[in-house]
């Protein structure tokens, strides 16, 4: 597939993980974290983006057990700012949610039956109309037919969709090392090192963010 070039970045086990991007101050975006009690990582400023990582992927990461799709809808209303989260299942699955404002422009699904595999009729993309409105958000319009043909790409059984969001990342100046989230609390391999991220749990740092998570994993679920 050649529009996604010859890097190689998952390996055959495949990766979960997941991350929100903002386009605003990085005091801001921590600010409103912190309110709704999120719980991962929250890095610099790169490209004006914001990158939060959730500490789980596809779980609970913030107050009245908010998934990462549902924080992006929180952070960009309060913020009244662009926001989307990306999250990669098993390398199999590429989904996204971005929001204007209050209103949400992109819904994306790579793979409905992996999505949904448990629904016989859930086949192929859904959302691929959103992709104009994702360059959009994003800042690049001009790259909306690009983005059509990338997201509506199916998959070989030799690519990923890391390998997809690598190319994501290209269209639309997005840091190139989402990828490599999930290595965090170490180093972030190609990205920043561990101490440029601040370490929310359930919204706070420290000691206090600690016991904080211990109450907080009571209501909270990984999945």
């Amino acid at each position: 597939m050649s529009v996604y070039g010859t890097e190689q970045v998952a390996g055959p086990e495949g990766l979960t993980y997941a991350a929100l991007l903002v386009r605003a101050p990085r005091e801001d975006v921590l600010g409103v974290l912190a309110r709704e009690r999120f719980s991962g990582w929250v890095g610099p400023s790169e490209g004006g983006w914001v990158t939060a990582v959730p500490d789980r992927p596809r779980g609970h990461v913030a107050a009245r057990r908010r998934r990462a799709g549902d924080v992006a809808a929180v952070v960009a209303a309060a913020l009244h700012v662009s926001v989307v989260t990306v999250l990669v299942q098993r390398d199999e699955l590429l989904r996204l949610w971005g929001y204007d404002g209050t209103t949400q422009v992109v819904d994306y699904v790579s793979d409905a039956h992996v999505a949904h595999p448990d629904d016989d009729e859930a086949y192929g993309v859904l959302g691929l109309e959103d992709a104009p409105g994702l360059a959009a958000l994003t800042g690049h319009p001009e790259a909306a037919d690009e983005l059509t043909e990338l997201l509506g790409e199916e998959l070989t059984d030799s690519e990923s969709e890391s390998e997809r969001l690598v190319a994501l990342c290209r269209l639309v100046g997005w840091p190139p090392w989402l990828v490599a989230v999930d290595s965090l609390p170490r180093r972030v391999p190609t990205g920043p090192d561990a101490h440029a991220f601040t370490r929310l749990r359930a919204g706070r740092t420290g000691v206090a963010g600690l016991l904080a998570a211990r109450a907080a994993a009571v209501v909270r679920r990984d999945t």
